[in-house]
């Protein structure tokens, strides 16, 4: 049968104000399991609902455990750093204590042997320490490097660079048997600078004491452009042998 346009009108409208009849059009035009499924999707939806529930209750607690984690790792990272940064300076101070514990050794055994020093590599002999650091300086020198001062020979500067010396000695010169000052700075690697205070506190001594200093730096080592820097000055490079001879006795016993 074909209804015409005012039946299906009609139909129509019986859908729209007729509940039961479009329950029952339903039922006469849908399968069972059509029907049910607005039933089985909304309880689809409730369940899908209950599961990212569930689901976002377990992502927000792990991911406030990751933070608390997270914290607790940058706290430990941070107390690693710190200790790591201690760990850096006490072995900074480790290093700079056992480097002046060595220098501070090659200074006392520089002054222990000084005098065979000059006798041996500068032809000094029958030599007197007159000032070392560490001791007291002999009053005679003392006097000698004020009266310069005073009488203007010498800056209160170079006075006091003089008195700060390493080691300065009078010994007689073999080749002439003059008496001359030796002034000496001891370094285990000589530097420019202990070659300058060589050099300045050598000439102070000279204009002081109207006598000739010889200037000279004791040590281990010197690298070749510092000792260009040196001949060029007219300061003596010593490297004495007794020194390292005793580096060696030290180092094979140590091993």
């Amino acid at each position: 049968m074909t209804l015409s346009a005012a039946d299906k009108t009609r139909f129509l409208q019986a859908l729209s104000d007729d509940p039961d009849f479009l329950r029952q059009v339903r039922q006469h035009v849908l399968t069972a399991d059509l029907i049910a499924l607005p039933e089985q999707f909304g309880n689809f939806v409730r369940l899908a609902n209950e599961r990212f529930g569930r689901l976002e209750e377990a992502l927000t607690r792990f991911a406030e455990l990751t933070n608390q984690r997270l914290s607790s790792l940058e706290s430990d990272v941070g107390t690693l750093k710190d200790d790591v940064g201690t760990l850096k300076s006490d072995v900074s101070t480790l290093k700079s204590d056992v480097g002046t514990l060595i220098g501070d050794n090659l200074e006392r055994r520089a002054r222990e042997s000084i005098l065979n020093i000059a006798k041996d590599e500068l032809d000094l002999t029958r030599g007197r320490i007159l000032l070392s650091r560490g001791r007291d300086t002999v009053p005679q020198f003392l006097d000698a490097i004020n009266a310069a001062e005073e009488q203007g020979l010498i800056t209160e500067q170079q006075a006091d660079n003089v008195l700060v010396a390493d080691i300065v000695i009078r010994a007689r010169r073999a080749e002439d048997r003059e008496y001359v000052y030796g002034v000496f700075e001891v370094s285990r690697t000589i530097r420019l600078s202990d070659i300058r205070r060589a050099h300045d506190r050598a000439i102070a001594v000279a204009a002081a004491t109207h006598e000739d200093a010889v200037a000279a730096v004791v040590g281990e080592a010197i690298q070749p452009q510092q000792q260009a820097q040196a001949d060029e000055m007219g300061v003596r490079v010593l490297i004495p042998s007794m020194l390292r001879q005793r580096d060696a006795v030290a180092a094979d016993t140590e091993g």
